[in-house]
């Protein structure tokens, strides 16, 4: 592409900083503007996803009507590549490990893989017309994207898995329900929380089975089609295009509070870092506060802009990236926002790593997550053969694999027994016991959290824990045999 080509992309980007008059905001706001980047008047239609390269601080816009994926520099703010040859482009992954860029193609029905330094198309992953969300399995490099329905002409959708190591279609799941729309991917244990916008549920899928186990309704709102998580507290925030973000326990499906937000909600997004919820609906992004499991504060709202409704949250870069499309004579932009008043966010320690393979002792903890829908979370601790070290090798979140145990895990189960105090920010019991194999000989730690839905005290707690340390057990002939292959 020209230099020429690229600058007839781009207008132009404003710097507005929050002291000039044009940009003064109350104290009390919880968003500042801070940059504008304004596009050629021929980027036309409506915006999906956005996604970020951090490595090469890129903003990839997904411009529907535009048949392309923009390419930004989010310093400048200057489109410095088009990725054509996308007829209606979606959502898009950027995954910095292999350096390829995953896009959704609604038009032809699928998932175009590129280059991240050439942007050259290697791959090209047919699935059904109306390709679109996706979730991303951080532990298995899956990528989940429903696909199909109305668009196909089918009364139902398909969930389809691809992996992104051989770029190739490994599963898929036929849901009831002519349109899906966002998911939501736990980390620790094997679920994705899907919007079944046709029926007004949450579908809830094992991923390890590749099955749904649970279809949660939503009463307190209509048109569920944005979704986050707050994993840690067990917290669903799914939002409804009729004005809502209904608040669900992860655990049960049952609905707690709705909290009133502007119509025409496209993207929720939760931040761990701040406990803020930010909502992009049609032309507002409103922001809430979490301060216990229960109870939200809200914080206010900012215009953006008519249909400006997709938005993508950096912690990295503590910005807001939302998308506004062309409208009349104002041509489409992204306005780059930061959050203000957030309180600050505590650096994470640096944790050792050692190379760990034990594919058996992974599937073991997955099978077990698996049976045990209300686990939390799972890890197996043991010293690998011809090792002197212990170290997490099996756990949901495969990547905490070959972290080193810590010295609190080791005292609280020095005694002997099964320790697991209430954790009130979370509301989990926290299990530490130590961990045998069949011939009941000691091989190690194994770490659990339980939900406090799933036990009435500490000590209902240890009994379900030591029920499931006795069942994985059963499954662990020698310590050895957690390291053989398997086909997971």
């Amino acid at each position: 592409m020209s230099a020429e080509t690229l600058r007839n992309l781009f207008f132009g980007i404003t710097l507005c900083l929050p002291t000039t008059a044009s940009c003064q905001i109350s104290q009390t706001a919880p968003l500042e503007l801070v940059k504008t980047y304004q596009m050629a008047s021929g980027v036309t239609g409506n915006f999906d996803h956005l996604e970020v390269d951090l490595r090469r601080n890129r903003l990839f816009v997904t411009p529907e009507d535009f048949k392309a994926v923009l390419v930004l520099d989010i310093d400048g703010g200057q489109v410095i590549h088009r990725i054509d040859g996308i007829a209606r482009p979606h959502a898009v992954l950027y995954r910095p490990d292999t350096d390829r860029l995953y896009v959704t193609d609604g038009s032809d029905g699928s998932v175009k893989v590129f280059d991240g330094g050439t942007y050259k198309q290697i791959a090209r992953i047919p699935l059904l017309k109306d390709a679109d969300a996706i979730g991303f399995d951080i532990s298995r490099k899956y990528l989940y994207v429903d696909n199909g329905g109305g668009d196909a002409g089918q009364k139902y959708s398909m969930l389809s898995v691809i992996d992104t190591g051989s770029d190739s279609k490994r599963n898929e799941m036929k849901i009831d329900g002519d349109t899906l729309e966002a998911m939501a991917l736990d980390n620790y244990r094997p679920r994705i929380y899907l919007n079944n916008k046709a029926t007004n549920h949450v579908a809830v899928i094992d991923r390890f089975r590749n099955q749904q186990i649970a279809n949660w309704p939503i009463t307190l709102g209509k048109q569920n089609v944005a979704i986050a998580l707050d994993e840690q507290r067990q917290r669903l925030f799914v939002g409804c295009r009729s004005g809502q973000i209904v608040v669900l326990d992860s655990n049960s499906g049952k609905e707690l509070q709705a909290l009133p937000i502007a119509s025409g909600i496209d993207d929720l997004i939760y931040d761990p870092g701040s406990r803020r919820i930010y909502a992009a609906a049609n032309g507002e992004v409103n922001v809430y506060e979490q301060k216990d499991l229960d109870h939200y504060v809200d914080l206010g709202s900012v215009h953006t802009g008519i249909n400006g409704k997709t938005a993508k949250f950096v912690p990295q870069l503590n910005r807001l990236f939302v998308a506004v499309p062309q409208h009349g004579k104002q041509p489409a932009s992204i306005l780059v926002y930061q959050p203000a008043h957030t309180p600050e966010v505590k650096t994470a320690s640096v944790e050792i790593k050692e190379k760990v393979d034990a594919p058996r002792a992974e599937q073991i903890i997955l099978e077990t997550l698996s049976a045990h829908p209300l686990l939390r979370k799972v890890g197996l601790h043991v010293i690998p053969p011809g090792g002197n070290t212990m170290v997490i090798v099996a756990n949901g979140n495969a990547t905490r694999i070959g972290i080193h145990t810590s010295k609190s895990d080791f005292a609280a189960v020095k005694e002997g027994i099964i320790y697991g105090p209430k954790i009130e920010d979370g509301q989990f019991y926290n299990m530490k016991m130590q961990m045998f194999d069949a011939q009941h000989r000691r091989i190690g730690i194994l770490v659990m959290e339980i939900a406090c839905t799933d036990a009435v005290s500490e000590e209902d707690a240890a009994r379900k824990a030591d029920a499931i340390r006795q069942e994985i057990e059963q499954k662990i002939p020698n310590l050895e045999s957690l390291f053989a292959p398997v086909n997971l």
